[in-house]
């Protein structure tokens, strides 16, 4: 069985596997980072601890966010955590993640969706070449497409 967090950035169902997610945060008072690359949104402290946040939209290749109620701040595993979880034992290089959490600044939150292992489909074929590389692949849902998105590659960009 695998589990993704759920969330919606511009209208699209997108899911993080559940075993590199920390925890969500509706803290977004997110304090600007000055000449840092555009998709860095900048830094918010949440208990104690500051983490980078990343606007997903604009590594997409969209528009930068607007922060709304709704909004939230995904924040991810470092390499340390990911090294003492079940992640490990999946032999995926937990490295890229780093040893400062990063957060990814979503829409809204989803559910948690739990599917048998042979349930992610392949990307499509029609993505470009750049956005493919960040998508794990996709669950076809009852009416919906959760694209499964790989937070390494988003982490390496």
């Amino acid at each position: 069985m695998v589990q993704f967090i759920s969330f919606d950035l511009g209208g699209t169902f997108y899911g993080l596997d559940v075993l590199v997610v920390k925890e969500i945060s509706a803290n977004t008072d997110i304090t600007p980072v000055p000449r840092a690359a555009r998709h860095v949104r900048g830094l918010v402290t949440i208990r104690g601890e500051v983490v980078l946040v990343v606007d997903v939209a604009v590594v997409f290749g969209r528009d930068p966010r607007k922060v709304t109620p709704d909004s939230r701040i995904i924040i991810l595993r470092t390499a340390a955590e990911l090294r003492r979880s079940r992640f490990a034992e999946s032999g995926a290089d937990s490295n890229v993640f780093g040893d400062k959490p990063v957060g990814f600044l979503v829409d809204r939150i989803g559910d948690v969706i739990t599917l048998e292992d042979d349930s992610v489909a392949p990307p499509p074929p029609h993505l470009k070449r750049e956005a493919a590389r960040f998508v794990q692949g996709v669950v076809h849902l009852e009416g919906r497409t959760l694209v499964v998105l790989n937070a390494a590659e988003l982490l390496t960009n």
